[in-house]
């Protein structure tokens, strides 16, 4: 099921996810470079470098973030570093929520995306942007 715009259900709420990392989920970890959102969905891209060792650069596309939601609704004991410090409010929040929104997606359909998004706060979108980037929550 497509928009009008071209995206899917899953690559609209994978682009809202990554506008609120990039607008501040992502400030600890990462310094962003730049990213473009208002496109096409095949154009949206993100990329930065890791702040914390000021070298590593890091890019991705809305297949990443999709896949990095997916992987944290359907395998979240895969997703954490055994040193990452993650929260067990977190853990325990992803496998229940993502999963619950991408049902509701599915049912509602596209006008609802945003809605759901909104229920994403910047630590999850974070998350997922890490996943993305590392294939496991590092920071």
């Amino acid at each position: 099921m497509t928009n009008p715009t071209g995206y899917t259900l899953e690559h609209a709420f994978a682009r809202d996810v990554l506008t609120i990392a990039v607008n501040g989920g992502i400030n600890h970890w990462a310094r962003v470079h730049g990213y473009l959102i208002d496109c096409p969905p095949t154009d949206v891209r993100a990329e930065g470098i890791d702040a914390r060792d000021e070298r590593s650069l890091w890019h991705l596309d809305l297949d990443n973030v999709q896949e990095a939601i997916t992987k944290l609704a359907t395998h979240p004991e895969d997703c954490f570093a055994p040193d990452s410090g993650i929260d067990d409010t977190f853990r325990s929040a992803i496998p229940a929520l993502l999963p619950a929104i991408q049902s509701e997606l599915a049912t509602n359909g596209y006008p609802r995306a945003r809605f759901y998004a909104d229920r994403v706060d910047a630590t999850m979108a974070d998350l997922v942007v890490q996943v993305a980037v590392a294939d496991e929550v590092i920071y």
